[in-house]
């Protein structure tokens, strides 16, 4: 028998070093390490505090964990002090490698499960009291239940699957005639356009782009606004351009209504309506599940963490609004601007799925488009657009004729040009365009039929 333990004290004292010198790292390993992949009790507990400091929103460098392991009486089993001292010391803590440092514990872990199965099987074996026949069939299983615990995938016959799909139509019918709503994901509030986009469902990403002054931000706020007030799901905004109190003073003029730029510049000269308007439209969000966070150039661990923040609070993610793509930052180096764009929009894909939530993704447009008669965008106008394509799920441009032909017969309409929907039908719609009050509306259905027959969209 093997009497050496598998284990790595140098590993394990790595990714704790890696935890307790790096702000907000654990949203890295959350969904990867437990306090079972940790041989040593002493790094099992430091791990416990981090887990427990984190749950609380509480940071989890050295100091506080010391405080929690004296608080609740583990300092003669961690070692103290002196101990976490001589982890930062002598253990490597690069944030850049906790993830690969927290596979091999992982791999550890996966290596001692094994070695614990061989041993029960061999002793087993041994006693000579079990038939052949019960003895593989005891292994095969032991070992399938390891694999099992180690994948990240499950597989279901496709059968199941479908199954699934006619219960999820059942489900719908019957709530259609009852009266309720079984939407699951968002809806944008915009009648013409959700006529096509339907139900965005949890795990897709929708970008939404345009050039200057079209309403990208509007268009942002509308949906999301929609989403946490109407649907009563909770909303995270990622303004990595505009600070949250102008994020929160747009919010509150499209709810009054009132003038954004009188509020912003003049709010003397507002007409009492619509100072009380806005006044009651402060006093509405007090009641709204939604959190902006406003650092500038946000990075993808930014985003996971800000978004596990919610859920936490919440208990779940609507969906999360990000302004805007091309602002975001990395400190990973990439060869060209496609592949980091790649990289950005491959990752908030990934997050869509992993928080079971719909992430909306603003992006710029090429100025080159400004070079064609036609100026409505199309999917070769947006930046790097390969990428963009390939992970998006829906790509939504927005487009006011009347920015570039004052004769324009869309006066104060704006133009929703579905280019991409992965689950429904591509084409226009129409909606009305506010923005001197922050606002995208509903047409109502005879104007949507006299802008279809003027032909002007794509």
């Amino acid at each position: 028998m093997i009497n050496t333990e598998i284990h790595s004290m140098q590993i394990e004292q790595a990714v704790l070093a890696a935890l307790m010198t790096v702000s907000e790292s654990f949203a890295q390993v959350e969904n990867l390490l437990t306090e079972d992949d940790f041989h040593a009790t002493r790094h099992k507990l430091i791990f416990k505090a981090v887990v427990d400091l984190d749950s609380k929103n509480s940071p989890y460098d050295a100091v506080l964990i010391n405080q929690w392991i004296e608080t609740h009486g583990f300092s003669e089993a961690v070692g103290g002090e002196k101990y976490l001292m001589q982890i930062l010391g002598d253990a490597p803590s690069s944030f850049y490698n906790l993830i690969s440092y927290a596979e091999k514990l992982k791999d550890l872990t996966a290596c001692r499960k094994v070695e614990s199965v061989a041993q029960k099987i061999i002793l087993n074996a041994r006693s000579l009291t079990v038939s052949r026949g019960d003895l593989v069939f005891n292994a095969q299983t032991a070992f399938a239940e390891i694999n099992t615990e180690q994948s990240t995938e499950s597989l279901f016959h496709i059968h199941d699957a479908a199954a699934n799909t006619f219960v999820e139509m059942h489900e719908k019918m019957t709530a259609l005639t009852q009266g309720k709503t079984m939407i699951k994901g968002i809806q944008t509030g915009i009648y013409d356009l959700d006529k096509k986009l339907g139900d965005v469902e949890p795990g897709c990403l929708m970008v939404i782009a345009a050039r200057p002054a079209m309403g990208k931000t509007t268009m942002l706020q509308v949906i999301a606004s929609n989403v946490a007030i109407f649907q009563q799901k909770p909303v995270l905004i990622m303004s990595g351009e505009m600070p949250k109190e102008q994020i929160a003073m747009r919010m509150c003029c499209a709810a009054g209504p009132a003038d954004i730029s009188k509020v912003r510049n003049a709010p003397h000269t507002l007409p009492q309506e619509e100072f009380t308007a806005y006044t009651q439209a402060v006093a509405m969000l007090k009641n709204v599940r939604m959190q902006i966070n406003d650092t500038s150039r946000p990075s993808i661990a930014n985003i996971r963490e800000s978004i596990r923040k919610v859920k936490h609070q919440y208990g779940s993610v609507g969906a999360v609004f990000i302004d805007y793509l091309q602002i975001m930052k990395t400190t990973k180096s990439f060869a060209r601007e496609d592949l980091k764009i790649a990289y950005f929009t491959g990752e908030l894909k990934a997050m869509a799925k992993e928080f079971d939530c719909v992430v909306v993704l603003l992006s710029q447009l090429n100025r080159e488009l400004e070079k064609r008669p036609n100026k409505r965008p199309v999917l070769s106008d947006l930046r790097e657009s390969g990428a963009i394509e390939q992970d998006a799920d829906q790509i939504l441009f927005l487009y006011r004729d009347e920015i570039y032909n004052k004769e324009s017969k869309y006066q104060g309409i704006a133009e929703a040009i579905l280019g991409k929907n992965r689950h429904g039908e591509s084409g226009t719609s129409y909606m009305h365009s506010q923005l001197k009050y922050c606002q995208f509306s509903n047409l109502d259905s005879s104007a949507i039929d006299q802008l279809q027959g003027l032909g002007g969209g794509v």
